[in-house]
């Protein structure tokens, strides 16, 4: 029997091993990932595409509010470098964005009495119109906001981050992954082991856990535990955790959302071009969202960064076939405003996650405080603990990721 199974090799996870062998060096312990070896860290990690390194899910950190993440990052001495980023908009937005201070407004007039129950979008349609709205939501960039509850949008969102310019932070994530895993253990890493239920096993006033998972090839494997942590997204956990697929479960208002990044490597007579109507980061209108560059000079960009309909859309047309890249240079010339017929992709790469991120609906029956939401979510039974950045208030990011663990490690430590 294992003194604890963690369950999902994502940063969580991962972050979450790594401070219980660091407090309990000699503790018996087991990480089950449903992927694979070699595609460990789930949404966080780097790959190559035409001789770049690109990022396949997280993308930077952020310098002034990513205060965990930075930490981490010093300790296992992993070196960054940071850069200025913010938004620029393509001239086919009409009329022009104004993403600051309509989001300013939509704060001011927030009233929680009135708006509490609803949605941002539901929010925001009835203050400034559907119209003005629809531009705001091209301008932002994103869309995994919209169905989000309006006072975690304007409050815990970050949603300065769309319109301000600040300091991120180039972070190679493969790099982090590898050594939180040689922190960990590689021997404690066990791979294609996909979790088909948790069952807790009472024997007088304790609780242990019988794991049961199926393997890639369909073979079943069980395994018991003393404590559980539950690091996968919100489907998964459905389908594993006893209760939560319930009508009244708490998870039953957490949601998960798909994301795409799509990179494109350029022809020669493209690079010119696309170097002089994208600089850096462009967002434009239509399902590409945002276009960014990677190494203008050979022509290698992100050519797509979008979550919701547009992502399952350009789902459809990421794979690398002439027709596809065709299809995804007209849309680029029309995204961005360059003349018909003009660009040409030579190759094309797709990172698409149908869990890419995370929200809440607005809070109801028992729940009163979204504080008092999450010490439920990640506490579904003894000994057992939910980590991720679907369970923190930092949604979508790295350091939600790390904060949900932050937050229930000390009685984690304390109960070994």
């Amino acid at each position: 029997m294992y003194d604890v199974v963690i369950v999902g090799g994502g940063i969580s996870g991962l972050y979450s091993a790594y401070k219980i062998k660091k407090r309990f060096p000699r503790i018996n312990i087991l990480i089950l990932e449903r992927n694979r070896e070699g595609y460990l860290g789930g949404r966080t990690g780097n790959d190559m595409f035409e001789g770049e390194k690109i990022v396949t899910g997280a993308g930077i950190g952020r310098k002034h509010k990513d205060k965990i993440l930075i930490k981490l990052l010093k300790e296992l001495e992993i070196k960054t470098h940071e850069f200025i980023t913010g938004p620029n908009y393509a001239n086919t937005i009409i009329p022009q964005c104004d993403v600051k201070d309509v989001f300013l407004n939509l704060k001011k007039q927030y009233n929680h009495d009135i708006h509490g129950n609803m949605t941002f979008k539901q929010y925001a349609t009835s203050i400034i119109g559907k119209v003005l709205y629809k531009q705001f939501v091209v301008c932002a960039g994103y869309t995994d906001y919209e169905e989000e509850s309006a006072y975690e949008t304007l409050y815990q969102y970050g949603f300065d981050d769309n319109y301000n310019t600040w300091t991120g932070i180039h972070i190679p994530w493969d790099t982090l992954v590898e050594k939180l895993a040689r922190k960990i253990g590689l021997g404690n890493i066990l791979y294609s082991q996909s979790v088909q239920n948790i069952r807790p096993i009472k024997n007088g006033n304790d609780t242990t856990y019988v794991i049961d998972t199926k393997t890639s090839q369909s073979k079943t494997d069980r395994f018991e535990a003393k404590h559980v942590i539950i690091a996968t997204t919100i489907e998964p956990l459905k389908k594993m955790l006893p209760g939560a697929a319930s009508k009244n479960s708490v998870y039953q208002q957490i949601h998960s959302q798909p994301f795409i990044r799509i990179y494109g490597k350029f022809s020669k007579k493209s690079i010119d071009t696309m170097k002089s109507y994208v600089p850096g980061l462009l967002i434009v209108p239509g399902p590409l969202h945002k276009i960014i560059s990677i190494n203008p000079n050979k022509g290698v960009y992100m050519i797509a960064y979008s979550d919701n309909a547009p992502a399952t859309l350009l789902h459809k047309y990421a794979k690398n076939i002439k027709y596809n890249r065709d299809s995804l240079a007209r849309l680029l010339e029309k995204s961005i405003g360059i003349p018909n017929n003009t660009l040409e992709l030579e190759s094309i790469s797709e990172y698409y996650w149908s869990e890419g991120t995370h929200y809440f609906d607005p809070l109801r029956g028992i729940y009163k405080s979204r504080d008092y939401f999450l010490k439920i979510a990640q506490h579904p039974s003894e000994n057992m603990w939910v980590v991720g950045e679907m369970v923190s208030k930092n949604q979508g990011w790295v350091e939600g990721a790390l904060e949900s663990v932050e937050a229930v490690i000390g009685e984690v430590l304390k109960s070994f």
